[in-house]
């Protein structure tokens, strides 16, 4: 089934600066004479209009088992949504808690200028009433478990995997290649960091031609360099690019830059929760 992502007026401030890899302070080169980035990101950010995803979320979506190159991804109905580190009452695990699931963490949508981002998730394992799953914060790779009442349920039959080394992006539906594509990503000091992740947000910048392009998408990846940069939180995303000659180097802070009309595609196609698997 396929999802389609459509745009929700928010603006760039805390979301774009979060993407913290991806050279907000300007003056990225891939080593060949490349121009320092143009204009001030920091000042751009603070009134910059963009549009954050949504996905269409289907209560069934999760009813079977997703099929080859298919998965299964999830949306908070509230603000805050409750992560466990076990299944509650009548699930493996649970007898040394005294039946009770235990509470791990709690992950709250950000608001942006008044506009609500999505709590997304990856589902991995439904067991019952909980489902398994990635979680789009900090540390990479975290685990846990939610209620299923909690959330909304789609399928995606999309998944971007990125090469470092080859500096190629590939982009399957149904596990097909339908978009290869070169990039740049982040230098052997700030690198992008590999591990299997998935898509959190949908940005559109103000000027789709300046420094991110026409669309950003966030990752629930994050730097291991970083844990704060301009403003942000040190999360790494997909950009489009107004210097598209740094394509095919090493020049970020850890972001993964695309040619703009790559970046379009992606954002027309990819719904929020596409799994994303970088490669050395």
């Amino acid at each position: 089934m396929r999802r389609r992502l459509t745009a929700l007026a928010v603006v760039l401030v805390a979301v774009l600066a979060g993407l913290a890899l991806s050279a907000w302070l300007g003056g990225s080169g891939d080593g060949d004479g490349a121009r320092a980035d143009d204009g001030d990101p920091g000042a751009l950010a603070a009134a910059a209009p963009a549009a954050g995803g949504a996905t269409d979320f289907d209560p069934d979506a999760a009813a079977s088992t997703p099929g080859r190159g298919s998965a299964i991804v999830a949306r908070g109905k509230r603000a805050t949504i409750v992560v466990y580190r076990r299944p509650g009452a009548g699930h493996a695990g649970a007898v040394r808690d005294g039946g009770r699931a235990r509470p791990a963490r709690r992950i709250t949508r950000r608001t942006v200028e008044g506009a609500r981002l999505p709590v997304v998730f990856r589902v991995l394992q439904r067991r019952g009433a909980w489902l398994r799953v990635a979680l789009p914060v900090r540390p990479n790779g975290g685990r846990g478990w939610v209620r299923a009442a909690d959330v909304r349920l789609a399928r995606s039959d999309h998944r971007i995997e990125i090469r470092r080394r080859a500096h190629r992006l590939l982009l399957f539906e149904h596990g097909r290649v339908v978009l290869r594509a070169k990039i740049a990503v982040g230098r052997a000091v700030s690198p992008t960091p590999t591990g299997s992740y998935f898509v959190t947000d949908l940005l559109r910048p103000p000027d789709p031609d300046g420094f991110y392009g026409p669309y950003a998408l966030g990752l629930s990846a994050y730097s291991p360099v970083y844990t704060s940069f301009a403003g942000g939180d040190g999360q790494v995303g997909i950009h489009g690019t107004n210097t598209p000659s740094v394509l095919g180097g090493d020049v970020s802070h850890g972001c993964i830059r695309v040619a703009n009309a790559t970046i379009v595609k992606l954002a027309k196609t990819v719904p929020l929760g596409t799994p994303v698997t970088i490669r050395a």
